[in-house]
């Protein structure tokens, strides 16, 4: 997408493509007049805010109303567009970037989460129940329904997928499948689109009923249920779900500075790059940078921009990292492999302070490499975690 200056660009109509990124709006014109358009650019603000922090309802919170009097200053793209209205000539409407670096700064005065990217992609199957017989709503059936899904997936910033309906899944799942939540030809059918997590969806004369599988490769043991009026009220639950689940409050307080991250089971250099732009994506990290990689463990330095906890909560939330169990942790530092029985183990997340001294007291020999060969600085702060893709 082109950047444009400001004082150039008012005249200009920008692809209304711009809206779908996190700190873009697009906000319809009732008219031309001076007085609409600022109004759309507060519309589009608070819009934007409501996208990066996964909440709703922000007009009462006093950093927030601050930021609205000087949305001007705020702005980095400026434009118009269209939108398509049924059955009526299309809308004029305002296209409106804002530069993110001042959006979560609001955020962080605000005392309100950031819900960062990349966000869980979320595969819905719709059947209805209002007709004649229960029918399967696939993403070309042209039905209201899955428009308005769309809208509040797009208002919320939340990555929502629909069966396309072609020869596959009419013969990987029927109506009745769905209807009665068999797991099995649900999850086999769901398989393709690679989804992050799983909502099956009944629409009824009485609204909708939703059950959502959050993890779609845990659809057995990890579910969610939820009732609404209409399709755009169960994406809004939805997207609150899942902003409750990943986001993150940034602070700066001295408890969340800085923290040594260890990852083991990385394997090539396709574990190696995914796991470095998994950890450079995290809100809760301002910087980090690789310290040492010994065998299949990874060691790096990083800078919080939040708690630690919001850093496992956030991490672990990629269905690729989970934290090392306590029993994993000691095989690790003693330079054995963890065994298959360890690692069913349940236990308190793996964070701990490490001393000065605690390699010398494990026997390092010169023939093998430990995870701690080096001196560690004293009550050095560490997390450990396993890549597991």
């Amino acid at each position: 997408m082109n950047r444009f200056v400001l004082a150039l660009i008012a005249c200009l109509w920008l692809p209304s493509a711009l809206a779908n990124d996190l700190y873009h709006a697009s906000i319809p014109l009732e008219n031309g007049a001076q007085t609409s358009q600022q109004a759309a650019k507060k519309q589009g603000l608070s819009a934007v805010l409501t996208k990066v922090s996964g909440q709703r309802n922000l007009s009462d919170n006093p950093a927030v109303k601050q930021a609205l009097q000087e949305v001007d200053s705020l702005i980095t793209q400026l434009g118009y567009g269209e939108t398509d209205t049924a059955g009526g000539a299309p809308t004029r409407t305002l296209e409106v970037g804002f530069d993110s670096q001042q959006v979560r700064e609001i955020l962080r005065q605000a005392g309100l989460p950031l819900w960062g990217s990349p966000r869980p992609s979320v595969l819905v199957w719709l059947v209805d129940d209002r007709g004649l017989e229960r029918q399967i709503i696939w993403e070309q059936s042209e039905r209201p329904v899955i428009d308005k899904l769309r809208q509040a997936a797009a208002l919320r910033g939340l990555p929502v997928l629909i069966p396309v309906g072609d020869f596959d899944d009419l013969m990987a799942i029927s109506s009745s499948d769905l209807w009665g939540g068999f797991i099995q030809p649900v999850e086999e059918a769901s398989e393709r689109y690679q989804p992050d997590g799983i909502v099956i969806a009944k629409l009824t004369d009485q609204g909708i009923r939703w059950q959502l599988f959050p993890e779609a490769n845990q659809m057995q043991t990890n579910q969610t249920r939820g009732q609404a009026r209409n399709a755009a009220a169960m994406i809004h639950s939805l997207a609150d779900y899942y902003a409750q689940q990943t986001g993150v409050i940034l602070d700066q307080n001295d408890d969340s500075a800085s923290v040594v991250i260890a990852v083991g089971g990385i394997n090539n250099g396709n574990d190696y790059v995914a796991l470095e732009k998994t950890l450079a994506n995290l809100n809760a990290v301002q910087g980090v940078h690789l310290r040492k990689l010994n065998d299949d463990t990874l060691v790096f330095d990083a800078q919080l921009a939040a708690s630690q906890q919001a850093l496992i909560k956030e991490l672990t939330a990629n269905r690729e990292v989970r934290l090392m169990t306590s029993q994993e942790q000691e095989a690790y530092t003693a330079n054995t492999s963890p065994t298959a029985s360890d690692a069913q183990h349940t236990t308190q997340p793996a964070v701990e302070l490490e001393q000065g001294e605690k390699a010398g007291e494990q026997g390092e020999s010169d023939s093998t490499q430990t995870l701690v060969p080096d001196p560690q600085p004293s009550a050095e702060k560490r997390l450990w975690f396993v890549w597991q893709p």
